[in-house]
Parts: C-alpha cells; structure tokens; sequence
C-alpha cells in the first residue's frame, strides 16, 4: 500500500514484487495486475467486511473489527484518496481528459 501512496503505478508494484521475487497470492511468480488493483480497494485488509442486505440487494453494512486488520483505515483511505486522484473518470463518469499520466504528477 506504501508503494502506491509513495508514487507508485500498479505496474510500478508488479515490478518491485517482481523484482524482490515476492510470490503472487496463487504462489507465481508473475503477478496479474488486476491482482494489486484488487488489494488496493478492499476494505478487508483494515479488519472490516461488506455485508450486502439480503432483503434488497443493493446496500450493503460495513462490519468493523471483523478481523485482525494488517493496514490502518488511515493508510487504506490515504490510498483510496490518491486512486480518486490519479482516475481518469470523475463523479459522474466521465472523461476528465483524453490523455493522462501519473508520471507528471510527480515530477518536480
């Protein structure tokens, strides 16, 4: 989660697993991007769970201190924050340009 708050793109972190030749969850040696995407937006890494509303199907309750959380909920919103930044897409779907890099965000 580090990597990703500190500047890190999702294909910068499969490499640095990559690099320090840090298993996949499947026990790879290839990680699958969609595998980081996935970790960066659960909420289960803070010890919290969705529960979705078997009534209406459409809300759901977030349960907190479910389990032992291995993030702080700062550090999850801190990189739910910067993925709200780095998108490409606002509130309301749509484009907020044509063409788009991380990269300029961090030079200085």
């Amino acid at each position: 989660m580090n990597w990703y708050s500190d500047g890190k793109s999702v294909i910068g972190i499969v490499k640095e697993l990559e690099k320090e030749n840090i298993k996949s969850p499947t026990g790879k040696n290839n990680w699958p991007k969609r595998s980081i995407e996935t970790m960066l937006e659960n909420e289960k890494y803070t010890g919290s769970v969705k529960l979705l509303d078997s009534v209406n199907k459409e809300n759901y309750y977030l349960l907190k201190d479910n389990h032992e959380a291995i993030i702080t909920e700062e550090v999850f919103n801190k990189v739910q924050e910067e993925k709200s930044s780095r998108s490409n897409i606002d509130e309301e779907n749509n484009r907020k340009s044509r063409k788009y890099s991380s990269i300029n965000k961090y030079r200085r």
